[in-house]
């Protein structure tokens, strides 16, 4: 993984203007456009505020996410994007253990529940159960999977086709599936998820695939006080849900508000517009650095693009919370607290 980002981080200084189709991927911020209704949910909604208007601003109508959207620089040669199908079978596949005994599918899926989590992949078997509170998705992702092969739910969300989470695991190991049970242990899908991902621009320098992050090019990134939209580093976890800005409704609620429900078109027209100019940067930028000899392998491998800077449009939450009957006053001051 190390040399396969520090191979596409050389690309930062690449000006190459030879145009490439880019594969779909998913985004988590204003790339496809940054519409005052986009806008507005990112300033409102208080999650991350590039992923509020990569949402909204995806309409069933016209499919804004099938196309790529407006380039302000060429595209430059395709870098490569961890974990892509050449990735995982380099890096990816248990070493032979004869010496282990040879378990069934049936042992193995009466392994599943909280007492006692084991899993298969791609022929081994694990017992896990150690790491019942320490997956970063919590102890229902494990008992998802649990008493199953994993590569299917790692298809899904393929971060953890990095090689060193096999070699992890191996110390785990406690079987091998025969090679008829291994076949037929992963003889099951899911849905692509990721299918109506939109398009990225291709100055975007992907480091996973599915969910897809990546960063734009240093050079390009330096060239311009308020990064392009197409060019705002990306950052999922899970594909981007298709929302129609028509169907759309927050929901106010909890204790010292009055219940209230607002349509896209509420926010618009019943709150004042403020705009501020801002720089996000993922927490995690440069954990490339962190990588090889240090140990420490989370996701994404950001080298150091992982930082844009928009002028963010939208509805202030205070306005929004102080309509519903919260006195936002009192509390700014300290003589409240709810």
């Amino acid at each position: 993984a190390r040399a396969a980002t520090r191979a596409f981080a050389a690309r930062f200084a690449s000006n190459s203007a030879k145009p490439v189709s880019k594969p779909k991927s998913s985004s988590t911020d204003p790339c496809t456009g940054s519409g005052a209704a986009a806008a507005l949910g990112a300033a409102l909604l208080g999650a991350s505020a590039a992923t509020a208007i990569a949402l909204l601003e995806e309409s069933s109508a016209d499919r804004k996410y099938q196309t790529l959207p407006a380039q302000k620089y060429p595209s430059p040669e395709e870098p490569p994007i961890h974990g892509s199908a050449s990735h995982q079978a380099d890096h990816n596949d248990p070493p032979e253990r004869p010496d282990l005994p040879t378990i069934s599918l049936e042992d193995l899926a009466e392994h599943c529940d909280e007492s006692s989590l084991w899993y298969s992949f791609r022929g081994a078997v694990y017992d896990l159960t150690f790491f019942i509170n320490g997956h970063p998705g919590g102890t229902p992702r494990l008992l998802m999977a649990a008493g199953q092969d994993l590569e299917p739910y790692w298809e899904v969300y393929r971060q953890h086709f990095r090689g060193h989470i096999v070699n992890w695991m191996e110390r785990y190991r406690i079987g091998n599936l025969s090679p008829e049970d291994a076949k037929k242990s992963r003889d099951f899908t899911f849905g692509d998820m990721y299918e109506t991902d939109p398009l990225r621009d291709a100055n975007l320098l992907g480091c996973t695939e599915k969910p897809w992050c990546g960063e734009p090019r240093l050079d390009l990134l330096t060239k311009d006080y308020i990064t392009p939209n197409e060019l705002f580093y990306v950052r999922n976890h899970l594909a981007v849900p298709e929302i129609d800005p028509e169907d759309y409704v927050l929901v106010v609620k909890g204790k010292g508000v009055k219940k209230h429900k607002f349509t896209l078109e509420d926010l618009k027209t019943k709150f004042p517009k403020h705009e501020v100019t801002t720089t996000l940067q993922c927490a995690g930028n440069r954990r490339e650095d962190m990588h090889g000899d240090h140990k420490i392998f989370i996701a994404p491998h950001w080298v150091v693009g992982a930082m844009s800077t928009a002028k963010w449009g939208g509805v202030r939450m205070r306005d929004v919370l102080k309509y519903c009957g919260m006195d936002v006053d009192a509390i700014a001051l300290g003589e409240s607290i709810p």
